[in-house]
């Protein structure tokens, strides 16, 4: 008795639960949303038929995250949905249920009574039970409670807003949407429309940027919102399944070019221009993975998120960026930067709606729609207001130039009053130049008279020896060893004078090949006086060579020019039977060789001039020589990255250095 008592207790409760739980339609409703009392249940892997579904009723549950219509995210998983209905019985009895979202892959309605509606984008048009962007079915609702069970699967945000409404009050509100949404699609025409006639006027590629911007999110819009596969696509669900995707992510490239070409007017921010082609890659690569779908099926759930989290951090990007342009004095972008926040504003409404962060109503499901009405026109605000600031700047560098050429013309009329000074000015500067080539003819001549008389030397020598030899062998004596050696000599002083000179005019070519390698200095040195005998014939040699000097990196060949030039020097401004002394020294970063002599000095006046071409000390003295020995050995160790030094005082001899890098020092770490 008891067991009865309960078990009739508990039916009773689950009557009065079902009867609560279900929306009570009257008379007075014209619309009731249907999420109070509607429960939802899971199909993992899409297997579950209607028998199925119905032996799990404690497992459906109640939606509890807020809003208005029930949202999933992006998910693979089939959702049941159950609702409850009934009327009073002065309701009608028709009605309508309308679920308010056209990408809904799989939509299966299943009445208590009659046949099961097989719908959805993947599926034929003509398989709706009325003609509607939407899925709209016809209802028969009874007095008494009854389950309507509908099963859906999607391959975007999971979002099953439920409606029913009277049939009248239904088509009376679809036709003040539809009032909206064209006007909503006829104002995108218009400025689409403004963005190519000025591109067509002016060839702006941002005009032409902005109108694909706004064909392709138009048609995106139209995609979402049902019209085009009610109206251009009905036979093509494969395509409209696709179709959001491919153009939201085109309007999501064009509005990422746009944005940089407004915001990166120089060659400034080149981590700016280089994260948003990357992102616009992105888009361009979302585009081409929708239409993976077609062949590949599954990828259109990555395709969407991949745009939803591309545009939200190019938008953050671009805002960030927008702000530092403003706060950089750049008015012109104030409201590209207004029709931005509000796009990405609602842009980041959309994806937070779409991965279930924020409830899903009316505001958030067409948050996108809304933001791009008050985004668009503050674009076209933005592009009027770029060339009106541009236009400025071209009155103003007109009325620059102007003012420059009237400058320009005072000027020249200024100028002619200074002509004849200038006149006067230049005849004096010719004048100079002429006196200036005057005394270089005349160091030219006396250069030719130093080297008639430097020539004439050696051939007197030579002349005398072979007259001595010619008498001497008619005496029986023979000396032609000795005569030859002289003769020799003299032959060697005339090779080293052409090679001065030579050297004077052929040296700047030969530097530009030099070949330098290591030396082993104290055998080299060693070595090249022993192959130049002549150039220390009545000289004693003194050798200081430190110990801790003993490789040189240099050329050899020019190396040998340059340090045969200055003993040579030596030999020639020293007294016979004096010591001429060769030194090797080292400082931080140098290597030198030092040639130390005896002879009379150099004035102080005269070492600033020393190294400079056919200079000489006394060129009336007997000295041999042309002057260019040392100009040659400056610019031989210049050419090496060294330098020379000259430590001379009057009566004291003087000590020519030549210092070159340590190579060895400037690798060391």
């Amino acid at each position: 008795m008891k067991f009865a008592k309960h078990t009739i207790l508990a039916l009773c409760w689950c009557l009065l639960a079902q009867w609560v739980q279900a929306s009570v339609l009257n008379s007075q409703s014209m619309q009731v949303n249907l999420l109070a009392g509607a429960e939802f249940l899971e199909d993992r892997d899409g297997k579950w038929t209607l028998d199925d579904v119905r032996g799990m009723e404690a497992k459906f549950r109640r939606w509890t995250r807020g809003g208005t219509e029930m949202n999933f995210g992006f998910t693979s998983s089939a959702y049941w949905i159950r609702v409850p209905l009934q009327r009073q019985e002065s309701a009608p009895a028709s009605w309508l249920l309308e679920v308010h979202f056209a990408k809904l892959a799989e939509l299966d309605f299943y009445p208590p009574s009659g046949p099961v509606v097989r719908t959805g984008s993947s599926r034929p048009f003509s398989s709706r039970p009325y003609y509607d962007r939407h899925f709209v079915f016809p209802l028969e609702v009874s007095t008494e409670a009854e389950h309507f069970y509908l099963r859906v699967t999607s391959n975007y945000s999971l979002t099953i807003p439920l409606t029913v409404w009277q049939p009248d009050a239904y088509r009376q509100h679809q036709q003040r949407f539809q009032w909206l949404q064209f006007m909503y699609y006829g104002g995108l025409v218009v400025l689409a429309m403004y963005g190519l006639i000025i591109y067509l006027a002016l060839r702006d590629k941002r005009f032409l940027i902005y109108a694909c911007y706004i064909i392709s999110a138009g048609v995106g819009m139209f995609a979402s919102n049902g019209f085009g596969r009610q109206q251009f696509w009905p036979d093509s669900p494969a395509f409209d399944d696709v179709s959001q995707t491919a153009f939201f992510s085109l309007a999501a490239f064009f509005a990422a070019w746009f944005a940089r070409k407004i915001l990166v007017t120089h060659e400034g921010r080149p981590w700016f221009v280089q994260v948003m082609r990357v992102s616009e890659a992105l888009f361009l690569c979302t585009a081409a993975l929708s239409f993976v779908q077609l062949l590949l099926p599954g990828a259109q759930g990555l395709a969407n998120q991949l745009l939803l989290f591309n545009a939200l951090v190019m938008g953050l990007l671009v805002s960030f960026a927008g702000v530092q342009e403003f706060m950089r004095q750049r008015q012109d972008v104030r409201f590209f930067m207004t029709g931005w926040l509000v796009l990405w504003v609602g842009v980041g409404v959309a994806t937070l709606r779409s991965y279930g962060v924020l409830p899903s109503n009316g505001f958030t499901s067409y948050a996108v729609q809304l933001s791009t009405v008050v985004e668009m026109l503050f674009m076209a605000l933005a592009l009027a207001d770029i060339l009106r600031t541009e236009h400025r700047a071209y009155v103003s560098a007109q009325a620059q130039t102007l003012q420059a050429n009237q400058a320009l013309l005072e000027v020249t009329q200024a100028s002619e009053g200074k002509l004849k000074q200038a006149v006067q000015e230049r005849t004096a500067q010719l004048e100079t130049a002429l006196k200036l080539e005057r005394n270089l003819r005349e160091q030219y001549v006396r250069f030719g008279s130093m080297i008639s008389h430097e020539f004439r030397t050696p051939l007197s020598i030579i002349q005398s020896q072979a007259s001595l030899m010619r008498k001497e062998h008619e005496r029986g004596l023979n000396q032609i060893t000795k005569r030859l050696e002289a003769i020799g000599s003299a032959t060697h002083r005339l090779t080293v004078m052409f090679d001065k000179w030579l050297h004077s005019d052929s040296i700047a070519q030969s530097l530009e090949v030099l070949e330098p390698k290591p030396l082993a200095l104290q055998a080299w040195l060693r070595t090249l006086i022993q192959t130049n005998p002549h150039l220390l014939l009545n000289h004693a040699v003194n050798w200081q060579l430190a110990a801790e000097v003993d490789t040189l990196v240099a050329d050899e060949y020019h190396l040998g020019v340059a340090l045969t030039n200055l003993i040579d020097n030596a030999a020639k401004y020293s007294p016979a039977d004096t010591t001429i002394t060769i030194a090797t020294q080292a400082k931080t970063g140098y290597v030198g060789i030092a040639v130390i002599d005896e002879g009379a000095g150099i004035a102080p006046n005269s070492q600033e001039k020393i190294f400079t071409e056919f200079f000489r000390l006394a060129p009336e003295s007997q000295v041999r020589g042309v002057g260019l020995g040392l100009s040659i050995v400056q610019r031989i160790v210049q050419a090496h990255g060294g330098h020379v030094t000259l430590n001379s005082t009057p009566g004291q001899g003087a000590t020519f250095c030549i210092w070159l890098p340590d190579i060895q020092f400037k690798d060391a770490p």
